[in-house]
């Protein structure tokens, strides 16, 4: 009897999963210096994971989406992304919709509704 198959899997192609964008105010945090952070697409697995996650807190816990990592992929420190510059903060987030599920754009992504007395779509 042979032992129990283990599989791997990996994404294919040339479409970019991580990104690393450059902070035009480098911060020092928790003793280490960041000149640029990163952008990860997310697997099926790490949203369900973040939405066990985030179901389980008080209301008013921060939360840390987790598209946003550190340059080597690993997690950011938590209060990392209140410490940044808010330009670089706004950089940062508009960089992320591109890596965005797409059920978490809706908001952004979705178009005002019609005047009064328009047609819909």
């Amino acid at each position: 009897m042979s032992g129990p198959e283990t599989s791997t899997s990996r994404f294919v192609g040339d479409r970019p999963r991580i990104k690393c964008v450059p902070l035009e105010w480098p911060v020092e945090f928790g003793g280490r210096t960041y000149d640029a952070l990163a952008l990860a697409r997310l697997t099926a697995g790490e949203v369900a994971a973040f939405q066990r996650s985030i179901a389980a807190l008080p209301p008013d816990a921060p939360v840390s989406f987790p598209v946003y990592r550190l340059p080597d992929g690993g997690p950011l420190p938590d209060g990392i992304l209140d410490a940044l510059d808010a330009d670089d903060r706004d950089a940062l987030d508009k960089a992320a919709l591109d890596f965005l599920p797409r059920r978490f754009r809706g908001a952004e992504a979705s178009a005002s509704p019609p005047a009064a007395g328009e047609p819909t779509a």
